[in-house]
């Protein structure tokens, strides 16, 4: 049986779980409105303070008028943030701006925690009365919020009760589920990740953001279930230390193993199981009024989530197309506007590739597709919402049939300029029955995971190239190849204006079958300033693109 931890680590990563006796932290009634100051500050190492929203770039959607109205948000996490309808009454006279709701399990205690607090907090918190508005505002505070009780901290919890608690939310219109928690490492189970995988595909419009694990220090092989080898997106923790430019020691990272649920063959060290990092501390108040700072990949998590509610809710605004909201796109365009970090290195090398029976030399490739620390980089919400306002132009949800290839063409007049293309699919888990074992503890039936059946499951292994015209026919520039993994990602320098092609190529099945494959598809140029102009310009995105077409 595991044992689950919480994720929050309260500046020491090496405290990952809660002890059964339940500490009450959380206090409403008359210290509630001192505990709404939240979470969207952060404390650097030289003691000052910023603002989290400005720093990952989130302002550009509250310039538009944009707080995350009209998105349906589920905070899954081992305990609600209120214990029970009296606390829920009493704390919801200092919630204004959004809806709230609260979930619990019938077979859960009404117990609570701090932390599932703080990570709703950081989404949701907002008190108007507070006279830090910054620090009692969350990131996407007038989206509608649940509040969801998933198990109680103990060694007995039941499997089933949190795949129903998912299931619930994958199928009732929610859009983005944000959870900060994570099962003991030992022993190492990919069951409940498959299950998660097989909402997930029944339900591509509900966007899985889940916390990698605060066992970094451990080395690789470390983001922990269930958030294995799954269609989430997955989030690593920075450093406040050094002011969010590195990844944190504590947090967890890849290469992770392969589960395959058909076989229940595991491929050790081939998957890259960090997609995206983001700030990992946050400034927040204490049981007695004080203030301290909190860290982990828990944190980091609603941030990213929050930012997710944000892009929903710009769709819904904007009237754009309902296949802008699908969870692969959000999820593509995420990461492929997330700013690289120092050491960023996903494996790419200059070798000699072959595409059918042509060799192309000096190819950029990667069979690892993300960095296995910090993923694609660091997220900048305001480098997606550019991205994403593109939609249809350099984002796109298509389909590419078995052996065959989807093409995106484009041209810019721009000379040294950064590319990069990120393409995202689900692997097509269907579980056909789940068995568990009951064990009768207390008075209480407790379900453990037994066997999963998933032998209608498949995956399709895609591949991104990029290409170049040199006049008579395509050249090859780049390629991103990884077999394990249903992410894949270019990132490198271009000096040439020109004509280039983007190829998403369908050639073999990992396992399974399927005749085609749905996938997002997000790319981007932006123009690397001169080192005179560096200040002034640095990081602005110039799309200049005169034709587009898509032959499949």
């Amino acid at each position: 049986m595991n044992k689950v931890c919480l994720l929050c680590g309260l500046n020491s990563p090496k405290k990952m779980y809660m002890k059964n006796t339940i500490k009450v932290l959380l206090f409403c009634a008359s210290s509630f409105i001192a505990a709404q100051a939240l979470a969207v500050v952060y404390q650097t190492a030289d003691s000052t303070f910023g603002d989290i929203g400005k720093l990952i770039g989130a302002n550009a959607f509250y310039e538009r008028g944009i707080y995350g109205q009209g998105a349906n948000v589920a905070n899954i996490e081992l305990y609600a943030a209120w214990r029970d309808d009296e606390d829920w009454n009493n704390c919801m006279q200092y919630l204004e701006g959004a809806s709230y709701n609260l979930y619990k399990p019938e077979t859960t205690s009404q117990a609570y925690a701090e932390h599932s607090y703080q990570t709703l907090g950081i989404m949701a918190g907002y008190n108007p009365n507070f006279e830090n508005q910054a620090m009692s505002t969350g990131l996407a505070y007038k989206a509608s919020y649940t509040s969801a009780q998933i198990a109680e901290d103990s060694f007995f919890r039941s499997d089933k009760t949190e795949l129903e608690t998912y299931k619930l939310f994958f199928t009732n219109s929610t859009d983005v589920i944000s959870s900060s928690w994570c099962d003991i490492k030992i022993p190492l189970t990919y069951k409940k990740g498959v299950v998660l995988d097989s909402y997930a595909y029944a339900n591509p419009r509900t966007l899985l953001v889940g916390a990698a694990a605060n066992d970094g220090a451990e080395g690789a092989n470390t983001v922990r279930s269930p958030f294995l080898n799954m269609n989430a997106l997955k989030v690593g923790a920075l450093d406040d230390s050094t002011n969010f430019k590195t990844v944190a020691s504590y947090s967890s990272y890849g290469p992770n193993h392969f589960y395959n649920p058909i076989t229940k063959e595991v491929k050790e060290s081939v998957v890259s199981a960090v997609d995206i990092v983001a700030p990992g501390t946050v400034y927040t108040v204490t049981e007695s009024k004080g203030t301290m700072n909190i860290q982990g990949t828990s944190f980091a998590t609603p941030i990213v989530s929050s930012v997710a509610a944000l892009i929903h809710s710009y769709s819904v605004d904007k009237e754009m197309l309902s296949d802008s909201r699908d969870a692969r796109l959000i999820k593509a365009v995420l990461m492929n506007s997330a700013d690289k970090i120092a050491g960023w290195d996903n494996g790419s090398k200059r070798e000699t590739v072959r595409v059918g029976d042509v060799d192309y030399a000096n190819v950029l490739s990667t069979k690892q597709a993300l960095d296995f620390k910090s993923g694609a980089g660091a997220l900048n919400a305001e480098a997606a919402l550019q991205a994403y306002d593109q939609f249809g132009t350099t984002s796109f949800l298509e389909s590419v049939e078995f052996e065959n290839s989807s093409y995106f063409d484009f041209h810019t007049d721009l000379t040294q300029f950064e590319f990069s293309a990120t393409l995202c699919w689900y692997i097509g888990t269907v579980v056909d029955n789940v068995t568990y074992t009951e064990t009768t503890i207390a008075m209480s039936t407790i379900h453990q995971i037994n066997e999963v059946s998933a032998d209608n499951s498949y995956f399709a292994n895609l591949d991104l190239r990029l290409w170049q015209f040199d006049g008579e026919s395509y050249v090859l520039l780049a390629e991103s190849v990884s077999e394990y993994n249903n992410v894949e990602h270019i990132f490198m320098e271009l000096s040439e204006a020109g004509d280039y092609r983007l190829e998403v190529a369908f050639s073999e099945m990992l396992y399974g079958t399927t005749p085609n494959e749905t996938f997002a598809l997000a790319y981007n140029l932006a123009q690397i300033p001169e080192s005179s102009d560096c200040a002034a310009i640095f990081g602005a995105l110039a799309l200049w693109f005169a034709v587009y077409y898509r032959r499949r």
